[in-house]
């Protein structure tokens, strides 16, 4: 069919940022990591589902639990979590979060886990990833030099990449020089069973990044801010997966990475088995926090300035979601602002 210049053109679900300079906040990794539970069970359904699910095969009409106390339903689930009944009914229980102030390279340890879960999350290909804040870890801040070459490094990418699309590169192509440190999010939904599989795998020191351990820890946590009763599952849980000291102790086994020296230290080793001689948490707990700190393109900014740009982009975003602008519009507009803008600092 033809383009029909009569009809109402639709509007883009993402923000078309044609001729923006990137505006990009570098800010601390570890203070930056945030896990919300924003969708689970009533408690109450929760433990009179699983006990009829549990209870189901002696049942004759399946209503057990409108004939349980709350204890011998609380016991029932315990069982499960024991193992001492079947567990299928913890697939049953099931949460939604939503983790954000991570990076790509959370996300794609994060959907390793296949079984008993769905993901969703921000993508780089359908929207513009101009203005996206970019995470620091502690351990770059020690050094002012790997500090400065992290920024200059980052903001390159990101000042190309919005050049790339400037000239007329599609963003899915453009997209593919952004480096891994940019800030996003993935929501996750997860069965409760698979949940105590993926943090007993993730909250273990075996795991290759501090960040993937921080954000089993804090799933726990929300979970049990509504289940008290899971808090000593988790705790156990969280003791049981021994990787790296099972993979570690096979002086024969070249099947796990060695970064890091083992903590707690339980097994006999060589310091060389090892690429580094200190532990993950030595490595990359430095005490060094990064302070935020404020780009527009290449340019250095104060808090207050980084937040007037920001305004002035978003005005002008709603202005070209509210019109009918074509790209090369869209791009003169901008240029005019950041040449207005220029001129204020």
């Amino acid at each position: 069919m033809p383009h029909v210049k009569t009809l109402q053109p639709k509007k883009h679900s993402f923000r078309v940022l044609f001729g923006q300079m990137p505006l990009t906040k570098f800010k601390d990794y570890r203070k930056s990591i945030k896990v919300d539970l924003i969708k689970y069970d009533d408690p109450q359904k929760m433990l009179k589902g699983t006990y009829d699910f549990v209870k189901a095969t002696w049942s004759e009409d399946g209503h057990e639990s409108d004939r349980a106390t709350k204890e011998e339903m609380q016991d029932a689930l315990k069982a499960m979590l024991s193992g001492k009944a079947l567990g299928l009914g913890l697939e049953t229980v099931n949460f939604m979060f939503r983790i954000g102030g991570i990076t790509r390279i959370d996300t794609h340890q994060i959907v390793r886990q296949r079984i008993g879960v769905t993901f969703s999350q921000q993508c780089t290909g359908d929207r513009m990833m101009h203005h996206n804040d970019v995470l620091v870890e502690e351990c770059i801040n020690e050094n002012e030099f790997a500090l400065n070459e992290f920024i200059e490094s980052t903001l390159s990418c990101k000042n190309t990449y919005t050049g790339l699309i400037d000239r007329g590169v599609s963003i899915q192509a453009a997209r593919s020089i952004l480096p891994h440190n940019l800030e996003t999010f993935i929501f996750v939904n997860i069965n409760l069973m698979t949940l105590l599989f993926f943090h007993q795998k993730r909250i273990d020191d075996g795991s290759q990044t501090w960040t993937i351990n921080e954000i089993a820890r804090q799933m726990s946590e929300e979970v049990c801010k509504i289940y008290p009763e899971l808090t000593e599952v988790f705790a156990k849980n969280s003791k049981k997966f021994k990787f790296q000291k099972e993979a570690g102790a096979d002086r024969k086994n070249t099947f796990s990475t060695s970064l890091y020296l083992p903590d707690p230290d339980e097994y006999d080793y060589h310091e060389r088995d090892f690429l580094y001689p200190k532990t993950k948490s030595q490595m990359h707990k430095t005490g060094r926090p990064i302070e935020d700190t404020y780009y527009w393109g290449s340019l250095k900014i104060n808090e207050k300035q980084y937040k007037k740009i920001k305004k002035e982009y978003d005005k002008f975003d709603k202005d070209v979601h509210d019109n009918t602008w074509s790209n090369e519009e869209i791009f003169d507009r901008a240029i005019k602002i950041n040449t207005k803008i220029l001129a204020e600092l």
